[in-house]
């Protein structure tokens, strides 16, 4: 079934000595490592996060409730540290800020996010609870990193998920992961050693030259698309840009990673393991020079901006979820005044408490807006029905939403949470690539 070197302690969780629930869960790492040429596999030491539940495994190797509420009464825990990401299927409702959301649930084509049961059968307690069990902390969140309060350091081995979530923890944090992130990875405490867990995998062979200073949030999200569409799979050495922030790090990771498939990439002075130009490369030329310039700034702009009308039907702004100074200044733009279409305003679960003690939920709240978590247009697999035009100031959301529309595209506003916030109080889109 498979080339790789197993240790003893894997061949017995293989072979089923450990438990029905072990020997899937390693069958399948397994098969990962074949699929991916890695030859062994990795103790983890990290922190784990994993899509959940219906992705907890695949649909080959999944379990039964009834399965997990048997390992659960054994006593077992994840091996690492565990969060739950988002679900990423169109049934997965916000956590807070649901009622009242007016959407239909596309997966089933009855069912209302607003609707109390439904909202109670889409949270899958049932799931969670177990798995609160076993370790996990049920964050919720596609941004985890923002929030978690405990977070891998430099050079430990992870379990991660998410596309602004993976170069984060490669990148930004020096700690590697591919995208592992798995019920059977954080329960056993095992990866495919292959990829980003590799020291010589994770150097830049591609240099990126901006001719233009990257320092705006906006600029760091069309930028980081353009370099994903170009780079693909390759790591990246950033030169020519500002040092990014928090909020400019997640969008760039977003983008990337949905433009293209960049998990790893270099900004010397700015990421951990590149203090140089030299050290990104560890000494060797690059294999491609890309140069982003304004008109491919400007055409990837474009490409993200495919209205076909000035009229807003609703704002959208969380994507990847909104950290807490991201809150704050929404907040203090919204103060005082009244949107004219619906806006979703979205964050992680474990800061909608915090952005309630703050006041800023009253401040949206008494604006016209909502304040909602856990979840995304795209991961409830669409918009409410009213909605044709949608304004958003993400790359990743403008790609991701057009999948939920294959049949009748949904025109798509794309620009600066400045454009966002002025269509919410206007419902007329002004926009444009400065």
């Amino acid at each position: 079934m498979t080339n790789v070197e197993l240790k003893d302690d894997e061949k017995r969780l293989l072979q089923g000595e450990m438990g029905e629930i072990q020997r899937l869960a390693m069958t399948w790492i397994t098969e990962m490592a074949s699929i991916a040429g890695a030859e062994e596999l990795i103790d983890l030491d990290g922190t784990g996060d994993f899509h959940s539940p219906q992705t907890t495994m695949t649909l080959r190797y999944g379990f039964t409730l009834e399965q997990l509420e048997e390992l659960v009464s054994t006593g077992a825990k994840f091996k690492i540290p565990t969060f739950a990401n988002k679900s990423p299927f169109n049934e997965m409702s916000p956590v807070h800020g649901w009622e009242g959301c007016d959407m239909l649930c596309r997966y089933t084509g009855k069912d209302r996010f607003d609707d109390p049961k439904f909202h109670d059968y889409a949270m899958h307690e049932d799931f969670y609870r177990l798995f609160r069990k076993m370790g996990m902390m049920t964050s919720h969140s596609c941004a985890n990193y923002l929030t978690v309060g405990f977070l891998p350091t430099i050079g430990q081995h992870c379990a991660w998920n998410e596309s602004s979530a993976v170069p984060y923890c490669n990148a930004v944090l020096g700690a590697r992961t591919n995208i592992d992130g798995s019920f059977a990875t954080c329960f056993l405490g095992k990866a495919p050693y292959y990829d980003m867990h590799i020291t010589e995998n994770r150097y830049a062979t591609v240099l990126v030259k901006s001719e233009r200073l990257i320092q705006s949030d906006t600029e760091w999200d069309v930028f980081g698309f353009a370099v994903g569409e170009d780079a693909g799979v390759a790591v990246p050495c950033l030169t020519g840009t500002a040092r990014p922030n928090t909020t400019q790090f997640s969008k760039l990771n977003a983008a990337m990673n949905t433009g293209g498939a960049v998990r790893m990439y270099h900004i010397p002075g700015s990421t951990p393991e590149a203090p140089s130009i030299e050290a990104a490369f560890n000494g060797i030329a690059p294999k491609r020079v890309i140069t982003i310039g304004e008109r491919e700034l400007k055409a990837t702009y474009e490409k993200l901006n495919y209205r076909a009308a000035d009229k807003v039907d609703m704002v959208y702004l969380g994507c990847p979820h909104l950290n807490i100074v991201e809150l704050m200044q929404i907040a203090g733009k919204l103060e005082g005044k009244r949107v004219k279409i619906p806006v979703w305003i979205m964050t992680t679960p474990w800061l909608y408490d915090v952005a309630k003690n703050l006041g800023y939920l009253k401040i949206f709240t008494d604006a016209g807006a909502k304040l909602m978590d856990g979840t995304c247009p795209a991961a409830m697999g669409g918009l409410p029905d009213y909605v044709k035009s949608f304004a958003c100031d993400s790359a990743k959301q403008a790609y991701y939403i057009t999948g939920c529309y294959a049949d009748d595209p949904i025109s798509v506003c794309y620009g600066n949470r400045d454009d966002c916030i002025d269509a919410a109080l206007t419902g007329v889109w002004r926009g444009e690539w400065r």
